[in-house]
């Protein structure tokens, strides 16, 4: 039986401190700093982001009605990297085969046109529909939304996004609308304005002119333990709104294998074929058995060697099911 440190081989990026010290969010995707080729080399493809991927190129080519995506899981989920991995296929086809087979190609689906809101960035000038606009570059679109702020109704937004395939991610909205509540908007504040804005957004979605318009958003309510009371309606209702329109997806299924599959691919470069592993297995199943003969544990020897070949190079007592 070979050793762990025969049997693989970790990735240089394990060890580059730099990379460890990076959380990659919806800012890296816009400003274009992630290496594709490095990403998706180190990307896992959940059943969760297998749905999510297909499902939302179906909508980018008309293929669906459906329009709205939310994905539902506690922090630390893979929600923001689900967004990012979407993203830069949408933005690169040329990596889209190697992730999953049955995505459009560049010719079936060229480059589209991709949207990046982060809830983080609490200080954009003109609210969610100014930076939506700038970023596909029609901005002037809405310039009698700006001053004052006011949020953009259903024609209003038809009008900004028809045309060309387009994504719409938006992550972490619970910071944004939480600091939005303390900007004036006339009798009311930036917080229900935006909530306003939003709920118009889901709506004009769903229209035949937006048949290729796609939005993925985040949970809302219970990931964000800092909202004050105050915003917790407002955030209710925008949930309401989008759940209305919605798809929940998943990203990483708690308590099953998927959480052991990320790490191996994050981690490693190779790993050893299923025999080797079987029968690393099967050795701790016989140290199990041998102790269960002595009466110094209950552990079912067979039980055990599968979790061992399921969980490797990770031992199963190290509880990562509930880590990611």
């Amino acid at each position: 039986m070979k050793p762990l440190k025969q049997l693989c081989t970790p990735r240089e990026s394990v060890f580059d401190a730099a990379k460890r010290d990076t959380v990659l969010n919806l800012i890296h995707l816009i400003d274009n700093k992630i290496d594709g080729k490095s990403f998706f080399e180190e990307n896992y493809v959940t059943d969760g982001m297998r749905t999510l991927l297909v499902e939302a190129f179906r909508r980018l080519q008309k293929k669906s009605e459906q329009a709205v995506f939310k994905l539902t899981q506690a922090m630390g989920g893979g929600k923001t990297h689900n967004l990012i991995s979407l993203g830069m296929l949408a933005k690169h086809p040329e990596y889209r085969a190697q992730v999953i087979r049955d995505l459009p190609t560049a010719k079936e689906l060229p480059k589209v046109r991709v949207v990046a809101f982060s809830g983080r960035e609490t200080d954009v000038p003109h609210g969610i529909w100014g930076e939506i606009a700038r970023q596909i570059g029609k901005f002037d679109a809405l310039k009698d939304h700006y001053q004052p702020l006011k949020a953009p109704g259903r024609n209003a937004w038809i009008n900004l996004l028809k045309g060309e395939p387009t994504l719409i991610l938006i992550d972490e909205l619970p910071p944004y609308l939480d600091n939005a509540k303390s900007v004036a908007v006339g009798n009311s504040d930036l917080a229900k304005v935006t909530a306003t804005a939003l709920s118009n957004l889901f709506e004009a979605v769903v229209e035949a002119d937006l048949g290729n318009v796609c939005v993925v958003l985040t949970d809302l309510v219970g990931t964000y333990a800092e909202a004050s009371a105050q915003i917790q309606s407002v955030l209710e209702e925008v949930q309401l709104e989008a759940q209305r329109h919605a798809m929940n997806l998943t990203p990483v299924q708690i308590n099953t294998d998927e959480f052991y599959h990320i790490l191996r691919k994050r981690l490693f470069k190779s790993v050893p074929k299923e025999n080797e592993v079987e029968e690393v297995a099967q050795a701790y199943a016989k140290a199990v058995r041998e102790a269960k003969q002595m009466d110094i544990t209950a552990q079912s020897p067979e039980q055990f060697g599968q979790l061992v070949s399921s969980s490797y190079p990770f031992h199963p007592g190290l509880g990562v099911r509930h880590a990611y």
